[in-house]
């Protein structure tokens, strides 16, 4: 089993390093101190043995961490186990805007100067960073930025495809808080008024073959797909890890569901893992 470690300087992005590894289908651990690296291993490689790689984060706040990671280097190096180390920084200037924005305090600034503690951390953190195997600079890094030297630093990642995920609702019931893009149907023809068909959902074929005889219908459901196609490749290059497409009626059963449903069909080229929740017939 290869072991990961990610570390770095405080501020450089270790915490969003670890999610992103974990988006990517790793197993990953943080805050992990040094003495229990080399059990965890042996644990995981019984309890795991198909995984093919462990991430583990650690930092500063072990106090002897500088000294401890060193030994334990050497050690599994000496045992032959696969070992990469990712060491995070930022420039100073990157740092200190960081800190001033979350206004978390240093780890090492112990009399509140953040600057002084980025020296001190700098300065006790370069026999970790002249063991690394991977030193990865993110001043100037967007989170997708980050994700995609993430990628291009680890390239035998696993590939996680991006969820596409369509939510039908309605809008009585309020929007749903997940959604990233809403789509509004309660302009079309509704079927709640038509007797026959009001007990029926938009997965009912007659539901179907109504809203397909209203232009405004197939007219919303193609520049829908086709806006989707259009917005697709930028999603994904921010990194993300899913899309959630809300479409919105008055009472999420029928011309929403429809849709929704259309739209998977429609757009099942795009993932190999699409979704389709339909948020008020789960309710009922």
């Amino acid at each position: 089993m290869e072991l990961l470690i990610v570390t770095g300087l405080s501020g450089a992005g270790r915490k969003t390093v670890l999610s992103a590894l974990e988006d990517a289908g790793c197993t990953a651990l943080d805050n992990v101190p040094a003495p229990l690296i080399e059990q965890l291993l042996d644990i995981e490689a019984k309890v795991n043995p198909g995984l093919g790689r462990l991430v583990v984060g650690m930092d500063r706040r072990h106090p002897d961490f500088p000294k401890e990671a060193g030994e334990l280097i050497e050690r599994l190096r000496g045992r032959g186990v696969p070992l990469q180390i990712l060491f995070l920084e930022s420039s100073d200037d990157v740092l200190l805007r960081r800190f001033s924005e979350t206004r978390r305090p240093h780890p090492m600034a112990g009399n509140g100067d953040v600057a002084q503690g980025i020296s001190r951390e700098r300065s006790l953190l370069e026999p970790v960073r002249e063991q690394a195997t991977l030193i990865l600079d993110t001043s100037g890094l967007t989170l997708s930025q980050l994700r995609t030297r993430i990628k291009e630093l680890l390239p035998d990642l696993p590939d996680q495809p991006m969820v596409l995920r369509f939510i039908s609702f309605g809008y009585k019931h309020g929007l749903p808080l997940e959604a990233d893009i809403v789509l509004d149907a309660r302009f079309l023809p509704n079927p709640y008024y038509l007797p026959d068909l009001r007990p029926l959902t938009g997965r009912d074929e007659p539901v179907r073959e109504y809203l397909l005889k209203s232009e405004a219908f197939v007219g919303f459901l193609a520049r829908s797909e086709q806006w989707i196609r259009w917005c697709w490749p930028q999603v994904l290059a921010e990194g993300r890890a899913y899309f959630n497409v809300a479409v919105g009626c008055t009472g999420g059963q029928h011309r929403s569901v429809a849709l929704a449903e259309m739209l998977a069909e429609r757009l099942g080229d795009l993932t190999s893992s699409l979704k389709v929740q339909h948020r008020e017939l789960l309710s009922k």
